[in-house]
């Protein structure tokens, strides 16, 4: 029986728990799973195996020393195999070792390098690839009181805060004090529909009404006015669409990628507010589609926007394909980080993702479509 073997017996003897080996080591990522930016069958699939050289490959793709701060989170202990040259009592005990698993597993549940009362107590910890502050956390995390809300502690970190809010983390965060607004600065994937789905059905309605109702005439840069037949409604509307593609490109990269100025607190905390929260935080099941608010307030600029241009009625068609774009974005957003895709599509997409957040920050910032990446030249390849 390999040593590999052994240890993904062992993991599932102890209940099921979905244990790797990385450097000699053994981490327990059964409550990271479903978190796993490359999906949790990634991690399934190699159970009690050893993962060094794995998380290497460029093929899966090479893990950033933020994936390596997270896995060691995860830390149970050192892994012995049954042919391991240490001394072993009779018993199967090793310096606190039974059968390669540490004795800090039980009841199903890890201790995950914690001391009792839950605090992390790990020292630094260099395992070749990754190091961990003596609080357990990321660099600079320890700047931060973690038992208060952040939002407002964020802009004291000044030069600190790039390097900071692109070495991720695997939990939540805490944000605001106030219950109310903490729970409205969340949105559950579905209430992006429920929200914008009835207006974008009147929009079309309503416009689609006016429409067949009589023909409409539109007064083109004052060169007089063009009748605009019922065929330019689906044109019109799918224009709508490729112009969020194009919204949502301009704004994930000028403005949600835009470095705050080192000195300005506020335009720091502005920044973490808009994006640089879900760089810190990209499992957050709850922070990956836009709240309402924001999102209302998004929609009534880019309207205003389309005014300057357009009569109103074009508006609305244009408006409803926005609105439309704006749910593939957000949908796909969310799918991307916590779906598995069967798809080939989905899958590179997926992929194409995970690389903007671990590894090429500055690049990639397309994200329901590569569109936009091939002419401004920000494809990852």
């Amino acid at each position: 029986m390999s040593a590999n073997t052994e240890a993904s017996l062992r993991c599932q003897l102890m209940g099921g728990r979905l244990c790797v080996i990385h450097s000699n080591r053994i981490y327990d990522l059964t409550d990271f799973a479903d978190r796993h930016p490359g999906g949790r069958q990634l991690i399934v699939e190699h159970v009690g195996k050893d993962v060094t050289e794995l998380m290497k490959q460029a093929a899966i793709h090479k893990h950033s020393q933020a994936a390596y701060n997270i896995l060691e989170r995860h830390y149970i202990g050192e892994y012995h195999s049954l042919n391991s040259k240490e001394q072993t009592t009779k018993n199967g005990h090793t310096n606190g070792y039974r059968n390669g698993h540490t004795k800090q597993h039980t009841n199903g549940t890890s201790t995950n390098g914690t001391s009792t009362n839950g605090t992390l107590t790990k020292a630094t910890t260099t395992n070749g690839t990754s190091t961990i502050s003596k609080k357990g956390l990321p660099q600079y995390d320890d700047l931060l009181d973690w038992s208060r809300p952040i939002f407002w502690q964020v802009g004291s970190l000044g030069k600190k805060y790039d390097e900071w809010v692109h070495s991720p983390i695997d939990s939540s965060l805490w944000l605001f004090e106030n219950a109310f607004v903490e729970y409205f600065s969340k949105a559950y994937w579905w209430t992006v529909l429920v929200y914008w789905v009835p207006i974008l059905t009147y929009l079309v309605c309503n416009a689609w009404g006016q429409f067949v109702e009589k023909p409409y005439m539109w007064s083109v840069l004052g060169l007089g006015e063009t009748q605009v037949p019922v065929v330019m409604f689906p044109v019109l509307f799918f224009t709508g669409f490729l112009l969020w593609t194009l919204d949502e490109y301009v704004l994930h990269r000028w403005l949600f990628h835009r470095k705050p100025p080192t000195n300005s607190k506020f335009l720091i905390t502005l920044h973490f507010l808009f994006h640089g929260q879900h760089h810190k935080s990209p499992m957050d099941r709850n922070r990956l589609v836009f709240p309402i608010v924001p999102g209302t307030l998004m929609a009534f600029l880019i309207w205003n926007v389309y005014l300057l241009f357009f009569p109103i009625l074009i508006t609305q068609i244009l408006m409803a394909g926005t609105i439309l774009g704006y749910l593939c974005y957000d949908l796909t957003h969310y799918y991307l980080h916590h779906g598995s895709p069967s798809l080939t599509y989905f899958k590179d997409l997926k992929t194409y993702h995970v690389k903007h957040h671990f590894k090429e920050q500055n690049q990639g910032f397309g994200i329901s479509s590569k569109l936009w990446d091939y002419p401004f030249g920000t494809l990852i390849r």
